[in-house]
């Protein structure tokens, strides 16, 4: 049965260290639920229960849904149980249990309390107050634990009293001894029996429990997961009809889209066709040019090509070498691992043989003491004992004959007899612990006092064993010298005492409270069966660290400013010593006057505040803040994580603070080359356009066109960034959507009419409009200037009567008064037969029709020439004849239109 218990009270205290280690995070609470929390606990700790109950009740009451929900129901609990209030104290403790079945908490629940929760939540009807009045903190092992001890120890001592009452009869009522001892030991496994049994039955309703709360969660997800189910198919149905109306808003937008880009392809057609008509003559040139930017083309994916198989082969050079070194890790690995097991194997080798030296080491000396009992007490019940020990040993030793010293010839009497007794050796120990009265500190090496009394009928001595694991470093020392361990007693007279105490560190993973249940154990040197084991029931006291973090806002723009409280609480019963708190912030955020709180910035993602110290019922307030970056994210979760790290115990427990959204912020931004365009009249332009998502939220940006009512447009996505218009860039009226800091480049066609005189103007603006958010949109404004040449010609000349053969002269001036370049300009005069032309400055050709021709390729603005005619009457004209010299100019501007 001790075996079973000790078992038991270990699995459940490595189970609770595991727990201790996996902490989850907490959630933010206000700090007035941290201050009414600590105040409670303050006041338990000075043993004010119903001031510690009244304070607990608040905090649930006022804040149900606080993180500290668990805390408060424990301790609740407990000082209900203290105070008396017995039903109260099941009550709450049952849920607990049931709330949170995983908190390491409830291994340091009192047993008479675990027995109030058993009998709670059998339905038995407890009594509102206790008999017994209310209770103050007692160190004792309880009831239940002592009187478990106590029938092992009664067991064992009606074991160890037929034994002895055996050794004393004859050899032939030998099976009667065997029958007493069969009936003590009968009597210890039924009261280990009973004690398994009704473990078993706490394991079964414990498991019960679980199942049930299993049963209610698991209902419990099915009812959310309908709900969420529900919820998603009202939405899908809602986005299906909105789909629908979008779909049929964006029909009707194509069609409407459609009709106007016939139109005006319609009108492009025209203009194609006319443009085609004057371009021939231009299209040797233009082939020219175009097989030359072939020629430039290929060249270009030439080198293109020649980049991407260079690129190509550095990357497949990296790839390689990333193989190779992911191959060389692989091998170190391995070789890492595969030595690390032959280290291993090699100290599991060396650890069994010395376990089987300690275990020769032992049988040598074994066998040596019974060697010496049958040598020093030849024929003796000791002696015989220790023969049969050799003998099952398998050793043989034949005691020494005494010496038989010569005796007086005895008297001859008449009916006398002598019997002949010899007291043999018995071994016995009491075994006494002074058991610490308070918790014994984590992380910290205690000492717990002991003594051993010989209750044997001769010297003997005694070895010292300890049930402690490892990791306690259990060591046995005297008393009077604490630096030498031992492992046995000095030799004890009969009834002398030997005070020794046994030294412990409690782990650092030990939480505040739990109960640790170790034995100890004594036993003869001479008789090891002669033993004697006491449990020693400790409980260990530690700091529990706990912080609440709390955000002023729930919701920030991008350039805001966000505060957050950090609380911290130490509701354990020992002093935290060398407590750093961190605080891990996102990326979005920059953290703003953390100097003046005393926190140094860490890698630029973490605020550290170290070399605290909190004692038991102590808080700490803080207050840090950040600024929300302008990249932030829409919709972004923010959170701060407070890592609360004890250097001395090397824990670490994290707490999360509310979540913080980035609120949605729209805006557009619109940028061209230049604000002012110099255009001919009937030129089709193409303007590139730059158009980014200056807001933080993925956005449509619808196009808003104002532009004059004879001035035609289409706007192009520009897919290849190139800003020249390609067959495969279709026709937009919507930008998007764009990521947050994302472009699009586009591109805006324009159509200018033909009748536009020249120095004119047009505005041309296009506004890109957020979807979300009309009022963010930018405006896209182009000045457009018409220039065309305007040629005006003037012919002055010496008039009036002329007579046959008479010479005379004219001058024809025209001057360019447009503002751009007049090309293939000509001057077309034709005179009559009674004319006859004699010179001409320039020079001139003739036509077909005998008409005088002046050509000139080019004429700028502003440019004058003049071109002088002289002539003379043919003879024979009739006197009176009316002559007239009739001039046409013509020329073109530089899209090719005639004027």
């Amino acid at each position: 049965m001790k075996s079973f218990r000790t078992t038991f009270v270990r699995c459940l205290a490595g189970y609770l260290i595991i727990a201790s280690l996996l902490t989850s995070p907490a959630f933010a609470v206000t700090s007035e639920d941290s201050q009414i929390f600590i105040a409670g606990f303050n006041a338990y700790q000075k043993k004010d229960y119903q001031a510690a109950i009244d304070r607990m009740k608040a905090v649930l009451d006022k804040y149900p849904d606080t993180p500290l929900r668990d805390m408060a129901i424990f301790w609740l609990a407990r000082a209900s149980f203290k105070a008396g209030y017995e039903r109260d104290a099941a009550r709450y403790m049952s849920q607990f249990f049931k709330e949170y079945p995983d908190s390491p908490l409830k291994g340091t629940v009192e047993d008479d309390l675990l027995s109030l929760v058993t009998r709670y939540d059998k339905g038995e009807q407890l009594p509102a107050m206790a008999r017994r009045g209310a209770e103050t903190p007692v160190s004792e092992p309880s009831v239940v634990r002592q009187a478990l001890a106590e029938k092992t120890a009664a067991a064992r001592q009606a074991a160890e009293q037929a034994a002895q009452k055996a050794a004393g009869v004859t050899a032939g009522a030998a099976t009667t001894a065997v029958e007493a001892v069969g009936a003590a030991t009968a009597t210890a496994t039924t009261a280990s029996q009973a004690a398994a049994r009704k473990a078993a039955e706490e394991k079964a309703a414990a498991e019960r429990l679980a199942a049930e709360q299993a049963a209610r969660e698991r209902v419990e997800a099915e009812r959310l997961a309908a709900q969420k189910a529900a919820q998603e198919k009202a939405a899908a149905e809602r986005r299906a009809a909105e789909q629908a109306a979008r779909e049929k808003a964006e029909a009707e937008r194509v069609a409407a889209q459609k009709a106007a880009e016939e139109r005006v392809v319609a009108e492009r057609r025209a203009a194609e066709q006319a443009a085609r008509e004057r371009a021939e003559a231009e299209r040797v040139a233009a082939q020219k040019a175009a097989e030359e930017k072939t020629v430039a083309e290929r060249r270009a994916a030439e080198l293109r090509a020649a980049e991407q198989a260079a690129a190509a082969k550095v990357e497949a050079e990296r790839v390689a070498a990333d193989q190779a070194r992911r191959d060389r890790e692989a091998a170190e690995r391995l070789a890492a691992e595969k030595a690390a097991r032959q280290k291993e194997e090699t100290e599991q080798s060396a650890v069994r043989r010395a376990e089987e030296q300690k275990r020769a080491a032992l049988r040598e000396k074994a066998v040596a003491e019974y060697k010496s009992l049958i040598d020093r007490f030849p024929g003796t019940r000791a002696a015989a004992a220790a023969a049969a020990k050799l003998a099952e040993m398998g050793i043989t030793h034949v005691a020494p004959s005494p010496a038989v010293a010569a005796a007086p010839p005895a008297l001859p009497e008449k009916n006398a007899q002598i019997l002949t007794l010899e007291v043999g050796q018995f071994a016995d120990a009491d075994l006494m612990i002074q058991a610490p009265a308070q918790g014994l500190e984590a992380g910290k090496r205690h000492e717990i006092p002991f003594e051993v009394v010989n209750r044997g009928n001769g010297t003997d001595s005694f070895y010292l064993e300890s049930g402690f694991p490892s990791e306690f470093g259990a060591q046995f020392a005297d008393a009077g010298r604490k630096e030498m361990p031992i492992n046995l007693t000095p030799s004890l007279a009969p009834g002398e005492r030997f005070r020794g105490i046994l030294s412990i560190a409690v782990p650092r993973e030990a939480i505040d409270g739990q109960k640790l249940v170790y034995p100890i154990k004594v036993a003869s040197r001479l008789d090891r069966e002669a033993s004697q084991a006491r449990d020693i029931f400790l409980t260990a006291s530690a700091p529990l660290l706990r912080a609440v973090v709390k955000t002023d806002k729930n919701q920030v723009l991008p350039g805001d400013k966000v505060s957050y409280r950090v609380v911290l609480l130490n509701i354990g019963t020992a002093a935290a010593q060398g407590v750093a708190l961190r605080l891990n912030y996102p990326p979005q955020y920059e953290p703003v006057g953390f100097g003046e709180a005393g926190f140094k910035q860490e890698m630029k993602a973490a605020l550290v505040l170290d070399g605290m110290r909190l004692v038991s019922g102590e808080s700490r307030e803080f207050e840090v803040t950040f600024q929300l970056k302008d990249e932030a994210i829409a919709r972004q979760e923010l959170f701060l994580r407070a890592d609360l790290v004890n250097s001395e115990l090397q824990t670490r427990d994290s707490f999360i603070s509310a979540a913080a959204v980035v609120k949605p912020v729209s805006g557009v931004a619109v940028r061209t080359a230049s604000e002012k365009l110099v255009v001919i009249p009937g030129q089709q332009v193409s303007i590139p356009l730059v158009v980014t998502n200056t807001g933080n939220q993925r956005e449509d940006v619808i196009i808003k066109p104002n532009l004059p009512p004879n001035v035609a447009y289409t706007v192009y996505q520009d897919l290849n960034r190139d800003g020249i218009r390609q067959n495969n860039e279709p026709i937009i009226n919507h930008v998007g959507p764009l990521a947050p800091k994302e472009e699009s480049y586009v591109i805006l066609d324009l159509s200018t009419p033909f009748s536009e005189s020249d120095g004119t103007a047009a505005t041309v603006s296009l506004a890109f409009v957020p979807e979300t958010d009309q009022a963010r949109g930018a405006l896209a404004s182009l000045r457009l200037l018409y220039s065309r040449p305007v040629v005006d010609l003037v012919m002055s000349g010496k008039g009036g009567r002329l007579k046959p053969g008479e010479v005379s002269s004219f001058e024809l001036n025209f001057t360019n008064r447009g503002s751009n370049m007049a090309k293939s300009v000509e001057l077309q005069s034709t005179m009559p037969k009674d004319l006859e032309l004699v010179a001409s400055d320039p020079s001139f050709a003739r036509n077909a029709n005998g008409d005088y021709l002046w050509t000139f390729d080019e004429l700028g603005a502003s440019e004058k020439r003049t071109i002088k005619v002289t002539f003379r009457v043919r003879s024979g004209t009739a006197v009176g004849t009316s002559i007239q010299v009739k001039n046409v100019l013509k020329y073109q501007d530089q899209l090719g239109n005639r004027y």
